[in-house]
């Protein structure tokens, strides 16, 4: 899951990190760059280092407009969308995880007419969110996902608290993040629950609205963090293994390099690195 975090002792300036996790392995974005790692069955770690592609407005009242309700969730969503395509892989995901649920909907539509079992099937097709949660949240606990999402977290943590990362120090950082995209989980299934009893055609779109919107008012206070970190800890992240948080530890550095100017860094080049630990 996407998350943002700001560095607290890594340098005179903060530096904006988000990322977001796949079953292979991770991909991170930071103010000008962003890193996209995997890992292979051979143990070899791929890196690689490209600009993020995400448009700012420059003019100071376009600026300054991009902050108003409804506006700011038109810049969320595209920024969002940029950022996604900037990987192949996370793109793929994203694209993937909107035809399942597409499937989804209409295998539970043609089951709604099976005897007594329609009624229940009908049910789970008014408000597919909650087939699509057990799944997603079956997929985050049982798979590799939400191990890496895990190392994700652990990998920021570790730069906010020593302004470096290491294994040692990723570790013992938190998987648990404040600020992860995990957070905006319960106002996608507000809006998801409201779907069946609004009978407005363009809610399917006016619902994203809706859930930047309650994210923007909401987003950073207590209970909203409180069940992030909730959901985080019992669903959507899983304690990393070496295998994970190594990926999470390259990646995080070599960004930060690109990120630091370091001439050594090769930009749109696939780097690939033995296991060291």
């Amino acid at each position: 899951m996407a998350e943002t975090s700001t560095a607290g002792k890594a340098g005179s300036d903060s530096l904006l990190l988000g990322g977001m996790a796949r079953w292979d392995g991770l991909d991170l974005f930071g103010p000008h760059y962003m890193s996209t790692a995997y890992r292979k069955k051979s143990g070899e770690i791929f890196i690689r280092i490209d600009p993020v592609k995400v448009w700012k407005p420059q003019n100071p009242l376009l600026r300054r407009a991009s902050g108003w309700p409804i506006i700011r969730s038109f810049f969320f969503w595209g920024q969002l969308l940029v950022q996604v395509g900037g990987s192949v892989w996370t793109l793929a995901y994203f694209v993937g995880s909107i035809a399942a649920l597409w499937l989804l909907v209409r295998a539970l539509e043609l089951g709604s007419g099976l005897g007594s079992l329609g009624g229940f099937l009908g049910f789970l097709a008014d408000f597919p969110m909650l087939p699509l949660l057990v799944l997603f949240f079956a997929a985050m606990k049982l798979t590799s996902i939400g191990r890496y999402h895990g190392a994700e977290h652990k990998a920021v943590a570790a730069y906010e608290k020593y302004g470096e990362v290491t294994m040692e120090k990723a570790r013992v950082s938190s998987r648990i993040h404040p600020r992860c995209g995990t957070n905006i989980l319960i106002y996608i299934i507000i809006a998801a629950a409201l779907e069946p009893l609004i009978p407005w055609w363009w809610y399917s779109i006016a619902q994203f609205i809706l859930i930047s919107e309650l994210w923007f008012a909401f987003g950073q206070s207590r209970p909203s963090i409180a069940v992030g970190n909730f959901l985080q800890r019992y669903f959507t992240t899983s304690e990393p293994t070496r295998r994970e948080l190594e990926v999470a530890v390259a990646s995080i550095n070599r960004l930060l390099e690109a990120e630091g100017g370091s001439p050594d860094t090769r930009i749109g080049t696939r780097m690939r690195m033995s296991a060291r630990y």
